[in-house]
């Protein structure tokens, strides 16, 4: 018989034990070594004062300034009683529309309400794909293909753009607005039920990816009570939405709105447009809605938009076994200014108070020249002074961002990015150095003509995209900017100085800034006590 018992050595035994003992060793080691987390470092910044090589005879880039004239044209006609604003795209254009096909014609409808936002403008964004969806299959137009649809607080924009009569386009754009568009059976009725799984589905896709964090921001931001805040997020809505709810938000929004309506250069092909016509196919609209829905439309008229008052205290989203940390940080900026620049940025003196009130309001102008620029200089991608620092010269984040958000109701500037566990307090210390550094130190003259050909050329490309000049546009209706006015921001870039720049970050930064993090609260918590002890941590779970 073979002998199947395996046969052993003594050597092999002495090696696995040895094995073995290394292992622990290594198990024990790693078991007893404490995390070394990211020291923080004071803050760079560029240089952009590099001159030319000798050898490279290349001419410098001259001063970019955006053309004056209009990119639209108001057409008015005192003999009929239009429904809307009628625009037209201007007949002489600086440059070539990439976003288009020449040959197609692009026509959009846009409903903005200025003095209030709309009421749950994200179930009607759902709700209005939807019905796209719906006509397209009833209609087989190939238009319809075209629909796009650019949702805000403020505005509703719906645009088709294809090669046929504008006419014909302006009727397709109609039957959106019509008083029971989700309902008629002969007008491609939505889908109810699969409006209320994309509401549920996208509230657990914000949990899982993240977004949650700006939730929390703008009710941290602006208060509960809030406009911005109670317009959006009706979760029980969500839960019970009917089509005859549905229906009255599309009415409410439609009863709300100021109309603009905009078509191609009278020049184009199949762009004759049919006045009368337009009229007729106009929406009868209802003259009377539910008051729990009348009432959310004329809540922002009587409530006084103050700013919560920050203290040095960041909030915590728990995101267990997450590897990075999400980061929020900044300012609203609609009611700031410090009394140190109240003459530079021209305010008028309160002879009652005997000067400046603590909370004056910033100008319109006043308040887009501060987001734009501050927003642009620390944050604007690669060349801006938080990712050149924190990303090129320190390898804390793959990226840092700015946003001006400059809304009827508020304007805040929010930098924000993502950075590993252990990098937390060196990321956050480390915009916060910033925001100190640009009020107490001038930017060199040439990081300010850097900052003004970015923001310059922003502008200028922004005229090259049919959705980019409608957005620029109607954001500047919304927020009661002329085109007069328009142009004399334009003129304050311009002339933009390092002093100027520096009395601008002293109104925006001023106060304790509000900052928001979402990762995993047991891991960061240590660091964030080491290099911020004088701010208190709270958490705060999002519903």
């Amino acid at each position: 018989m073979m002998n199947l018992t395996p046969v052993t050595h003594g050597r092999p035994k002495q090696l696995q034990g040895l094995m073995c003992g290394v292992v622990a060793l290594l198990l024990s080691a790693c078991q007893q070594t404490q995390i070394v987390f990211t020291p923080t470092e004071p803050p760079s910044l560029a240089s952009f004062d590099t001159p030319y090589p000798l050898d490279n005879h290349l001419p410098e880039s001259g001063v970019i300034i955006p053309a004056t004239d209009p990119v639209f044209s108001d057409e008015v006609h005192t003999e009929l009683d239009l429904p809307y604003q009628l625009h037209r795209l201007a007949s002489v254009q600086r440059t070539h529309d990439l976003s288009s096909n020449s040959l197609s014609n692009r026509v959009s409808l846009a409903a903005i309400s200025p003095q209030a936002p709309f009421n749950n403008p994200d179930i009607l964004q759902i709700a209005l794909q939807e019905k796209a969806r719906a006509l397209a299959i009833h209609l087989a137009d190939p238009c319809l293909e075209t629909f796009s649809i650019r949702v805000s607080l403020h505005s509703i924009n719906l645009s088709l753009t294809c090669p046929d009569d504008v006419n014909h386009i302006y009727g397709l754009l109609m039957q959106f607005w019509q008083p029971n568009t989700f309902i008629d059976a002969t007008t491609a009725p939505v889908d109810i039920d699969n409006i209320r799984r994309q509401l549920k589905l996208n509230k657990h896709l914000n949990a899982f990816s993240g977004a949650e964090i700006d939730k929390l921001w703008r009710e941290k931001l602006l208060g509960p009570e809030h406009p911005y805040n109670k317009v959006l997020n009706n979760d029980e809505l969500f839960d019970s939405l009917n089509l005859k709810q549905l229906q009255q938000i599309q009415q409410q929004a439609a009863m709300q709105a100021q109309w603009h309506l905009f078509l191609p250069n009278s020049q184009a092909k199949n762009a004759e447009f049919n006045l009368q016509a337009s009229i007729k196919l106009w929406p009868l609209l209802t003259t009377s809605l539910p008051k729990s829905l009348s009432k959310s439309s004329q809540q922002a008229d009587k409530l006084e938009t103050t700013t919560p008052k920050q203290t040095q205290k960041i909030y915590l989203i728990d995101a267990p076994g997450s590897v990075q940390t999400q980061v929020r940080l900044g300012y609203r900026i609609d009611y700031r200014i410090d009394h140190s620049i109240n003459h530079a940025i021209g305010h008028t003196v309160d002879s009652e108070l005997g000067g400046m009130s603590e909370k004056s309001q910033l100008s319109s102008q006043e308040v887009a020249l501060s987001c734009r620029s501050l927003s642009a200089l620390m944050g604007r991608s690669f060349s801006g002074r938080l990712y050149y620092d924190l990303r090129e010269k320190r390898g804390l984040t793959y990226g840092i961002y700015g946003q001006c958000a400059n809304a009827p109701l508020s304007s805040s500037i929010k930098f924000y990015g993502s950075t590993a566990i252990e990098h937390t307090g060196a990321f956050v210390v480390g915009i916060l150095d910033h925001l100190a550094l640009v009020k107490t130190q001038s930017a060199s003259q040439g990081e300010i003509n850097a900052l003004k050909t970015y923001l310059m050329g922003e502008d200028v490309l922004s005229q090259d995209n049919s959705i980019q000049r409608e957005n620029q546009y109607l954001h500047q209706l919304t927020t009661g900017l002329t085109q007069v006015d328009v142009q004399q921001l334009n003129a304050e870039l311009q002339a933009l100085t390092p002093k100027r720049l520096q009395q601008l970050a002293n109104g925006a930064f001023s106060g304790e800034p509000l900052i928001i993090l979402r990762g995993d609260i047991d891991r960061i918590i240590p660091d964030l006590t080491s290099k911020l002890p004088e701010w208190q941590l709270e958490r705060v779970k999002v519903d």
